[in-house]
Parts: C-alpha cells; sequence; structure tokens
C-alpha cells in the first residue's frame, strides 16, 4: 500500500459521500467495477479521467493504464484485455472516436469476453474542438448498446454497471458524455470495489477473433440478433424511466423525452416553473437501442411531446418513424423546431423555448447593463511559446526570400497561429492532416510556393508516421515542422513518447523524433533539428531546410512553457529580467502588433513597448525580434 494520500476517487470507504467531477466519477465507476486495462489519448473533455485511474493504482495495483499514441491504438490495447477476459475500458473525446472506429466496428462483430467500455466525450458548442459531432449515431452505425449519464452519481453507477451489462450481452458499450457532463461537479456516493477474480488469459479461438470473411459473416447475422436481444429488455434498463401525468395546460397534456445533460437542465427548469408533476417525463439512460414499450406508452398518455436533445435529432427519427409505423396520430411531436441543433443546450435557452410552448409568462432575466467595454482578446499561446518563434521565422523567410509558403496546420497548440497578428495557418483539418494534405499540395503548387506542413510532438506520434511515410515514398517535395514541446500540451500537457515519462510516473523510452523521422527514409542532411529559442540559429537553418528540395523535416525544440514555469517554480530557479530600454524603444510596436507576445504590451502616451514582467518567462525571444534592439537582459 503505498504512503501517498489517497484521493477521493480511489478511498475503499463505501457510502462515504463526496464530491467529484464528472470525469473523477466516470474513473471511479471504472475502478468499482473491477476493471484491469484502461488506455486513451488525452483530448478535451475527456482528459481528466484517465488520470484519475491512473490515480488509483498505487493503492489499487491490479489496474494497468498507459496515455496510448492514438486513440486507435488505446482502443485496441483495451479491446485485447477484453479478449483475455478483463475488463477494460478505451476513452477518448468525440473526434477521437473518428480514429478508432475502424477497430470499434470490428470488435462490435467479434463481440467481448471481459466487459469493454468505450468512452465518447462530445463537445457541443467546440469549446476545444474542431467540429460539434453527435456520437450517439456511432452505435446505429456499428450496431453497440450506448449508455448516456444525467449526473456525476449517475456517471459513476452507470459505469459501473456498464461492464456486466458488456458481458451480459457480449457487445462493447459506448459510454456517451459532452463537455457539461465531464466537467460539472455534483456529490457522488461511493459503492464496493470489485477486485478482479477471473481467470486472465488468452483463449485462442481464432474463429472468433480473426475477422476474415469466413468468421465475420456468421458474427454479422449474431450482432444483429444480439441487439434484437438488448431492444426488448431496453424498457427494463435500470436507469431508464418514465412518469406518466394525466393533467392538462391549455386543454392538452404535454410530455418530454431526454437523456444526459439535457434531462438534468430539464429537471431543473421544470422544477423552476413548478411542472415535474403537470408533465409526463421520459428519462432515458440507455439511448440506444431505445426503450419502445416506454416511447408508445407516453406518445399515447400526451397531446403534444418535446424531445430535448443536444446536437442531431436522433430521438426525435426514432418517436416520429415509431408514431409511423403504430399508427399514433394523437400526439404532435417537437423536436428540432423548438430545441437548437446546434450547440450546448443551456438552462436558460430551455427556460424561453418550454414556456414559449406552454404559454407560460416568462421573462428571462437580463444581466444589468455595465458601462464596461472589455477589449477584445483572441485565443494566444502562452508568453514564451516556441512555436511562436518558429511562425515568426517562417513570415521572415517569406519576406527574406519572396517566396510563398502553403501553411498546412494541424491540431494542438500551434493551431492558434492562425489568429492575429501571426495569421500563420492556411488549413488545419484533422489531427495528421498536415501532413497528409502537403502530400497532396506537393502535387500541383506551381513554382515560387513552398508546401509546409506544421505539427507537434504528440500529434507526429498520433498520426504523422504515415503521411511522413507517403511524402517519402512518393518523394513528394515539401517542409515538414515538428514542434517538439515535450508534451500533449492543448489538452493540460499530458505526457508522451517524447518525453518518455509514462502516465503512472515512471519513466517509460524516450523516443527520438529525429530517428523515427530517419527511419521513416528521410536523409540526414534533410533532418534540421533545432533548440527554438536560437532564434539567429533558426533563421539560419530554416532557410537551409527552405531551400532544399525533397522531403525534409525542421524539429524545433523546446519545453512547453507552460510546464517550464512549473519547474522553475518548483525549484525556486530565479529567472533574468528582461527590460525595454526607452531611449531605443523607437515606438514601432513590431513585438505587439507583428510578433504578440502576451507579455509584451504598449503605452500609448509614452509610445513605447514595455514588458508586464509577472508574464515574461525570459526566453529572450524578443532581444530579436526588435528592429532597434530595444529589448535587453537586465543584470542582477
Amino acid at each position: 500500500m503505498s504512503s501517498k494520500k489517497i484521493p477521493n476517487v480511489a478511498l475503499n470507504e463505501p457510502g462515504k459521500k463526496v464530491i467529484m467531477l464528472g470525469n473523477e466519477a466516470i474513473a471511479r465507476g471504472v475502478l468499482e467495477a473491477g476493471v484491469t486495462m484502461a488506455a486513451a489519448y488525452p483530448g478535451t473533455p475527456s482528459s481528466e479521467i484517465t488520470p484519475a485511474i491512473a490515480a488509483c493504482v498505487p493503492f489499487h495495483p491490479h489496474i494497468n493504464v498507459e496515455w496510448s499514441v492514438n486513440e486507435k491504438v488505446a482502443f485496441e490495447v483495451a479491446y485485447a484485455g477484453s479478449m483475455s477476459n478483463a475488463r477494460s475500458v478505451a476513452i477518448m473525446k468525440h473526434v477521437g472516436v473518428n480514429v478508432a472506429t475502424d477497430s470499434l466496428f470490428e470488435a462490435a462483430y467479434h463481440g467481448v469476453r471481459g466487459g469493454m467500455v468505450l468512452v465518447s466525450a462530445d463537445d457541443p458548442s467546440q469549446f476545444s474542438s474542431q467540429n460539434e459531432q453527435d456520437n450517439r449515431y456511432y452505435g446505429l452505425h456499428a450496431l453497440v448498446p450506448v449508455f448516456e449519464p444525467s449526473t456525476p452519481q449517475e456517471a459513476k453507477d452507470m459505469m459501473k454497471y456498464a461492464f456486466p451489462f458488456s458481458e451480459e450481452h457480449n457487445s462493447v458499450v459506448l459510454f456517451r458524455t459532452t463537455t457539461r457532463m465531464n466537467h460539472g461537479r455534483g456529490d457522488v456516493e461511493l459503492g464496493e470495489i470489485e477486485k478482479p477474480d477471473r481467470e486472465i488469459g488468452f483463449d485462442f479461438d481464432r474463429n472468433r477473433w480473426v475477422c476474415v470473411p469466413s468468421n465475420s459473416r456468421p458474427q454479422r447475422t449474431s450482432i444483429i440478433k444480439r441487439m434484437e436481444g438488448i431492444a426488448e429488455i431496453a424498457d427494463d434498463f435500470p436507469f431508464n424511466g418514465l412518469t406518466i401525468s394525466e393533467e392538462k395546460m391549455n386543454g392538452k397534456k404535454y410530455g418530454f423525452v431526454a437523456a444526459g445533460i439535457a434531462y438534468s437542465h430539464l429537471m431543473d427548469t421544470l422544477n423552476q416553473f413548478g411542472l415535474t408533476e403537470k408533465v409526463s417525463i421520459l428519462k432515458l439512460g440507455l439511448v440506444h437501442p431505445l426503450p419502445k414499450i416506454m416511447m408508445k406508452k407516453i406518445m399515447n398518455s400526451v397531446d403534444e411531446l418535446v424531445i430535448v436533445e443536444e446536437l442531431e435529432p436522433i430521438f426525435e427519427e426514432q418517436f416520429k418513424a415509431l408514431a409511423f409505423e403504430e399508427q399514433i396520430n394523437s400526439v404532435k411531436i417537437h423536436g428540432k423546431n423548438i430545441i437548437p441543433q446546434q450547440g450546448e443546450l443551456t438552462p436558460g435557452t430551455l427556460n424561453i423555448k418550454i414556456t414559449q410552448l406552454l404559454g407560460i409568462d416568462y421573462t428571462p432575466f437580463k444581466a444589468p447593463e455595465l458601462d464596461i467595454t472589455a477589449p477584445p482578446r483572441l485565443p494566444q499561446m502562452c508568453p514564451a511559446c516556441h512555436h511562436r518563434n518558429t511562425y515568426w521565422v517562417m513570415k521572415q523567410l517569406e519576406r527574406k526570400l519572396k517566396l510563398k509558403f502553403i501553411k498546412n496546420n494541424d491540431i494542438g497548440c500551434y493551431s492558434l497561429g492562425v489568429y492575429k497578428p501571426l495569421e500563420a495557418a492556411d488549413t488545419a483539418l484533422c489531427m495528421g492532416g498536415s501532413i497528409g494534405m502537403a502530400n497532396g499540395f506537393a502535387k500541383i503548387v506551381p513554382e515560387g510556393q513552398i508546401v509546409t506542413a506544421l505539427l507537434g510532438d504528440s500529434t507526429f506520434f498520433h498520426s504523422g508516421i504515415a503521411p511522413l511515410t507517403n511524402a517519402v515514398y512518393n518523394q513528394n517535395d515539401m517542409l515538414i515542422f515538428i514542434q517538439d514541446n515535450s508534451f500533449t500540451s492543448m489538452t493540460g500537457g499530458q505526457d508522451n513518447p517524447a518525453n518518455g515519462i509514462k502516465i503512472t510516473g515512471e519513466q517509460g523510452v524516450k523516443i527520438d523524433i529525429a530517428k523515427v523521422v530517419e527511419g521513416c527514409g528521410v536523409p540526414k542532411e534533410n533532418i534540421w533539428v533545432q533548440e527554438a529559442y536560437e532564434m539567429d540559429a533558426m533563421m539560419e537553418k530554416m532557410e537551409q531546410a527552405v531551400l532544399a528540395k525533397g522531403v525534409r523535416v525542421f524539429i524545433a525544440k523546446h519545453m512547453c512553457s507552460l510546464q517550464e514555469m512549473r519547474l522553475v517554480k518548483k525549484n525556486k530557479i530565479k529567472l533574468p529580467t528582461v527590460k525595454v530600454d526607452p531611449e531605443k524603444c523607437i515606438g514601432c510596436q513590431i513585438c505587439v502588433r507583428k510578433f504578440g507576445c502576451p507579455a509584451i504590451s504598449f503605452n500609448f502616451e509614452t509610445k513605447k513597448a514595455y514588458i508586464d514582467q509577472s508574464q515574461c518567462r525570459a526566453c529572450k525571444t524578443c532581444t530579436f525580434v526588435c528592429p532597434s534592439k530595444a529589448f535587453y537582459v537586465a543584470e542582477e
């Protein structure tokens, strides 16, 4: 037993109530279910789940947990555990499931031995994502059941329930959450922690596990029957619930259907207006397949039914289809004609829509107008972020060499380079897409244009190696920038192969990106590795890279400045002080209007730049950027 303080998620105190983040509650459910294998790739809003599981390892060492290099690998790691009769979970955000689907769809055919859950954390309103995507559809497409909790307590209980359910029905379970569920907090009553008590080991059943057509055809028949069986018991699912009211308002009986956080918001609205006992309510926890008996009962019991769901009209379409099939013509079904299809569903929106429908007098709260005008502020990279240095040098070289770069960007902190003042991204599609698209542009660009791709170290390991290999194989002329800051920074600074530290804090194997690049076939003379704070050398070496031909890779290295500052504070390191010499500053504002470091500001009265020392991290890049050499390192 570890001497460390036991975190709440790992406490072995059944009945104790603690306040938990939704993601911590999910991790607690994983622990209580006796899960042996957990694998994930970090992505908001799912990122806190796996570290919470890892925090349990010192106290519950039966758990194996890892950051995998991408979501497909994470799913396969977990599924190998399931094949070996170990309860397993794979964790990712919604777009990560896109990466894992090749494995998910075939695993759905094979089924499970140990219970297997795939967590999909969806992100309505795109708080940290490139799209809005409703992954309930994957349940319909892959023919797997989908669970969706509405509170942290239910998230814990439902996750624990998902594993025996998976085993009973021989199916992967898709466990869908949304941002408000993941990052909300609530009371959670801890339950019993189940210790694994089963024989773990692969069964060598090649007729089941090998996906050749002769095996998959009968599995296709089985998976259809499996889903039919789950549909038959959907009305008995313990996290579904139906209450019927006979009361009328405006001469009509009303009903509501919701799941997940939309249900929690719905109940807040109904409670606020005293409607809870006056309307019929179908609460869904199993969101695929839907409980048809309950569906028919609520439709036959009301005059108007409102389907409250975030994003796509999945429930709405199924309710309308069932009403048509069963000839239930007496009910009017509302869905996206009332509830928005875009963005996160908020309590304020529900208050307005429901009171309008029911004819309730309601004036939405309007915040008092304050005589304060906040200046607009675009998202920006941190002070001393070395991505800014790379972009700055790229733009100087474009001007110096009179070339035009096609800047294919990837998904990470460096995506913020698209905004002013840098405006250093022309495309961004998905993880690994930068090199993939560069392969295409390289075949069609005219003379005078340089095809570039820019991605981070974690993204390179995630999905950059395959398109790089493609570039080498097809001899596509391009310059690839790999921004090595040794962390998966945008999702919270998780470790990855670039620093070699495992999620448990143990030292794994640190993988040299330059050697991987060379192993993909890029010749040594076309690989440059440079410390990103050494701006003169950055300029010199990057110019060499730009003017070279073929596939070439420029690796800019410096630790993520956020992580570096944590080490500075932990080790009480005194940083040098960078200042502005007002005699030399000519007020050109290149430092603020072109370079854009958040630590640099401009005094419009004195017409001089100055440094906010509370933000400055002494990278000294400003001493290179300033044309009048007004920035300097002060002597101590």
